[in-house]
């Protein structure tokens, strides 16, 4: 069937003396109006015969004609042809190679017509050529003829040219396996069950284009050979642990000679009277826990041939056992292959980092639920949110019964999820697994423009603990960088947010990878965010002789954006610090509005959903890390606590400087209050033994002192707490209100009872308020200033005593 193709061209009668030419030729002078259309090619010959060219290929030629006024093109299926009088030209076009609809010739005709009516037809005929198809085995495949024994295979390797299959032709009984992608073609002898196999005969192999041409056919010779050596093992893999002797039987026959070529640190007998190979695995740390057995046999003939046979101690040396092991767990299947010692046991470094994986191990129905043993070795991973996947981590899930430990974890995990995610780089969810000597070196990205106001959990070992269990000597060095916002975020080092009612401790972890936020103006940001634990709202966890050395640098690119709470430690939540250090130094940078809580080592204690039950300890705790902040509530320890049922901080310092570096803000944009030790305590809350040696300075709009800066309700306690760090307010008030008001140890805000015993302010005081009363070396009662309600501070003498030589400079408000 051919395919019609109509070009119409209208012209103009050409004039009988052209003065265009073309590689020399000139339209002619047609003085009785007869029609003139000649092809030459592109050395000038006339086009005669069969014009030949490759497919996907367009050929030119030069167009010598007269009085043609209409073309109508008939070509075969595929290809095109267009004619252009006023051009002289004329271009065919062979169909592409991959069009296997088109016709590979034919003819292409042109039917012409003159204005005065006259009609000529002009025919050519064209072909498609297809680039050689070529195929060449490698090395003597084709020359040497090899010899097999009974179901033996071999792997011939090839090259191609234009090749999409080939044409393979065997001899009886024997059978094939191609893989073009590769090149290789295995060939594998006939098994001793098939009745009267071909013993000598040829392998011909045929390559064939995508239109299925021929190219030049291969032969491989092949021999089958009855009397040659063959070993057979009932399995192609055995498992050992270590030192362990075993007689592995086999079959043997035609064995003269045997050598055998053994991984580092095994031995490996044949008995061949027993017919039993007799290995020996190594000790621990005294070979290679995996490797091939080859056997290289001969017959009394002189025959050879060579086998293999795979050994390993059980455990997991490999980046496949890896993936294995999580696609047995995930389905639930046998885990014997890798268990040492009750232990799945990791033997080497392995690279996962070029598998395409979310979770490697286990699911929510299938969690990880036994102990995993990492043995001191580094797992390299390359973890993403492949197909905007919520959940991600190497282990998907650990079970109340598992147990992680002795484990590096490197590489890199990135995320773009828009909306929620659970991501930690060692498991998404823990769901009660103890974790010990667990290290993260793996760098976090997140760049997910996220809308939903979901809470998400992204941690640098674990997304979320949804049961609390014990967590020893865990190590966070990734960095973590949040390219576009924080909304609705749990993040931490360790863990990202442990669930509601859970009880969990760290017992010396740490963290010293920094964290780099860029909150863009895409939405109100609610992030919690630690340098160990981003959240756990309404749980009470134990932090013991834990660290954060990580920074904190946030940009806020000149926008409104914020976040919900940053802490040294803890982002957001409840629970006992023992011993707990802060060396991060937290720096905003480009914010012009003030509604976040950020402290060295919580940022906020805050909501407890009304639980009422909830409580702070805080003991031998320090920051050593400088803040420049614009926010709302910012402590040398804590930004903010909040509904506690009970707050203790005792044996406390702060050694790092607090200061508002933006002095561009409007009044309501203004940090509220800086501390010490603590931004704001609502209550319950006792403060003993505490000293802060930071300076505090910059704008601040409403209180700042020494140790607690905002008392609001009754029940507070501040006991021989020490100041040592200058104050130096400013402020952008009207001189009509009462604000700011400064105080060596605390302010207190509401109409309260603050006790303060035995208390010492040595730091000068330099601000700007309203009047003098507004600054005092111990306390402010702000509600005396601003309504004259009698103050009912109970401070002795002693710490008045303690305070007098303060130095204080006050500038009035104009």
């Amino acid at each position: 069937m051919r395919k019609s193709l109509l070009f119409v061209a209208k012209m103009f009668l050409v004039a009988l003396f052209p003065f265009v030419t073309s590689c020399g030729i000139d339209d002619v002078d047609a003085e009785d109006g007869a029609i003139v259309f000649e092809l030459y090619d592109d050395e000038g010959s006339l086009v005669e015969g069969l014009q030949s060219m490759k497919f996907g290929e367009t050929t030119a030629y030069t167009l010598k004609s007269a009085f043609v006024t209409y073309t109508e093109v008939i070509a075969p299926t595929g290809w095109k042809c267009s004619v252009i009088p006023s051009s002289r030209s004329c271009t065919i076009s062979a169909p592409a190679l991959s069009d296997l609809e088109a016709e590979a010739g034919g003819d292409i005709t042109i039917n012409i017509q003159s204005q005065r009516g006259r009609t000529l037809s002009y025919t050519i005929k064209v072909a498609a050529l297809e680039d050689d198809v070529v195929l060449t085995f490698d090395g003597s495949a084709t020359t040497d003829r090899l010899i097999y024994s009974y179901g033996k295979s071999l792997t011939y390797t090839y090259s191609s040219e234009n090749v999409v299959s080939l044409d393979v032709e065997m001899p009886a009984g024997w059978t094939y396996e191609n893989d073009l992608d590769a090149g290789t073609l295995t060939v594998t002898a006939p098994s001793k069950e098939f009745e009267n196999p071909t013993l000598i005969g040829d392998v011909k192999v045929t390559p064939l284009s995508i239109r299925s041409t021929a190219g030049e056919s291969s032969t491989i010779p092949v021999e089958l050979s009855t009397k040659m050596p063959v070993i057979e093992f009932q399995q192609e893999a055995y498992r050992f642990k270590f030192s362990e002797q075993m007689d592995i039987p086999c079959t043997l026959s035609y064995i003269d000679q045997c050598n055998i070529t053994k991984p580092d640190g095994w031995t490996a007998t044949l008995d061949k009277d027993n017919s039993l190979l007799k290995v020996t695995a190594p000790a621990a740390d005294s070979g290679t826990t995996y490797g091939t057995l080859v056997f290289d046999a001969a017959s009394e003939d002189g025959l050879t041939d060579s086998f293999q046979l795979d050994v390993a101690i059980y455990g997991i040396s490999t980046a496949d056992e890896f993936i294995a092991f999580g696609e047995a767990v995930t389905a639930g299947t046998p885990l014997d292959d890798y268990t040492l010692d009750n232990e799945i046991i990791l033997h080497q470094n392995i690279d996962l980092s070029t598998s395409q994986l979310m979770t490697f191990v286990g699911s929510a129905e299938q969690p990880f639920a036994g102990v995993f043993n990492g043995n001191g070795k580094t797992i390299n991973v390359a973890l993403s949110d492949l197909e905007d996947t919520k959940e991600i981590g190497l282990f998907h899930t650990l079970g109340a019964t598992a147990a992680v430990k002795n484990l590096t974890i490197a590489g890199q995990m990135n995320i773009a999820t828009l909306n929620p995610v659970v991501a930690g780089v060692l498991c998404a969810y823990n769901a009660g697994a103890a974790l010990t000597d667990i290290t993260n070196t793996a760098d976090i990205t997140y760049t997910g423009a996220k809308s939903s106001s979901t809470m998400g959990h992204i941690g640098g070992l674990v997304g979320q603990a949804t049961v609390g269990s014990v967590y020893t000597n865990c190590q966070n060095t990734g960095k973590f960088t949040f390219t576009q916002s924080v909304r609705s975020i749990a993040i931490g080092g360790i863990i990202g947010s442990a669930a509601n009612e859970t009880v969990g401790s760290l017992v010396n972890c740490s963290n010293k990878g920094a964290f780099t936020l860029t909150l863009a103006d895409i939405g109100q940001d609610s992030g919690r965010i630690g340098g160990l634990v981003g959240m756990t709202e309404v749980a009470e966890w134990s932090y013991t002789d834990c660290t954060n050395e990580g920074a904190f640098t946030m940009d806020f690119g000149g926008t409104n954006r914020q976040f919900h709470s940053l802490g040294g430690i803890l982002g957001y939540g409840y629970g006992s610090f023992t011993r707990c250090t802060n060396a991060g130094a937290i720096t905003m940078n480009n914010a012009l509005s003030a509604n976040r809580r950020i402290g060295g080592i919580a940022g906020c204690i805050g909501s407890d959903n009304g639980n009422g039950k909830l409580s702070l300890t805080l003991i031998d705790c320090h920051n050593t890390a400088d803040f420049a902040l614009t926010t709302n509530y910012a402590g040398g320890l804590i930004g903010i606590a909040e509904k506690m049922k009970a707050g203790l901080i005792e044996d406390c310092t702060n050694r790092g400087n607090l200061s508002n570096p933006n002095t561009n803000l409007a009044s309501d944009k203004v940090p509220n209050q800086f501390g010490g030790i603590i931004g704001c305590a609502y209550g319950n809350c006792t403060i003993k033994n505490c000293k802060n040696y930071g300076n505090i300075s910059g704008l601040v709009r409403y209180r700042a002192a020494g140790i607690l800066s905002g008392v609001r309700n009754a029940n507070n306690r501040i006991e021989n707490c020490e100041n040592h760090g200058n104050l130096n307010i400013q402020t952008i008030e009207a001189a009509t209100t009462a604000f700011p008001i400064v105080a060596g140890i605390v302010t207190i805000e509401n109409e309260c009872v603050m006790t303060i015993r035995t208390c010492t302010n040595t730091g000068s005081i330099t601000a700007t308020v309203k009047s003098a009363e507004c600054v005092d070396p111990v306390y402010v009662y702000q509600k005396a200033i601003e309504s004259g309600k009698a103050d009912q501070t109970d401070c002795d003498e002693i710490s008045k005593s303690n305070s007098a030589g303060t130095v204080i400079n006050i500038t009035l408000k104009e």
